[in-house]
């Protein structure tokens, strides 16, 4: 990890480093709930925490949050171990960088063809965050594609929502916020009030 992390705490939690942070005001602002550094795991007789479980649309996700591909391959190779021994029916997805549209994700997830898509040892680089149709939900899935929720599921029975502005919102919540140097949290506003937080 590079020695200029800086630990920053956001809703009364510290995080390890300001762009972890980022990610939650992200997952925050889209209204999809995500729990930090929730749980631990014993991987190959060596300790991994992930940094978010993340609970999507379509199912839980171990997300881990890097700030480049190249910036720590022991940490993405422990990631690596990890999504082939994580908890069943999950996903998981390695994050590098901001959040933005079109993000470099590598998300580790099930035979899209089986009967549980979660389950199993497929892996691809074409996902990002995207809305469900009535824009209210959101999961990582293929740019122009996600399997439609109905309304038993608890979405809305309408189309042509403003899930891509949400998603717009978020991004630009995360990046813009300005976090003070006492790891107060950041100064973005908040969802429901729109105050700043």
């Amino acid at each position: 990890m590079a020695s200029n992390v800086i630990p920053t705490l956001y809703r009364g939690v510290l995080h390890r480093s300001r762009l972890e942070a980022r990610w939650s005001v992200f997952f925050e602002h889209l209204g999809v709930k995500a729990e930090y550094e929730t749980e631990g795991f014993n991987t190959d007789g060596e300790r991994y925490l992930p940094d978010f479980y993340v609970f999507a649309a379509l199912g839980t996700i171990w997300v881990e949050i890097k700030p480049g591909w190249k910036s720590d391959p022991g940490g993405v190779a422990k990631f690596r171990r990890f999504a082939v021994q994580r908890p069943q029916p999950t996903r998981a997805a390695l994050i590098a960088g901001l959040p933005a549209i079109g993000n470099k994700i590598l998300v580790i997830g099930g035979d899209i063809d089986a009967a549980d898509p979660l389950k199993g040892p497929w892996e691809d680089d074409g996902q990002e965050w995207r809305p469900c149709t009535s824009g209210q939900h959101f999961d990582l899935c293929f740019p122009g594609q996600f399997r439609a929720k109905f309304v038993q599921d608890g979405c809305p029975d309408s189309f042509g929502g403003n899930g891509e502005d949400k998603l717009l919102a978020a991004i630009t919540a995360a990046c813009s916020g300005r976090f003070g140097k006492d790891t107060a949290g950041p100064q973005v506003p908040d969802p429901g009030t729109g105050s700043v937080a």
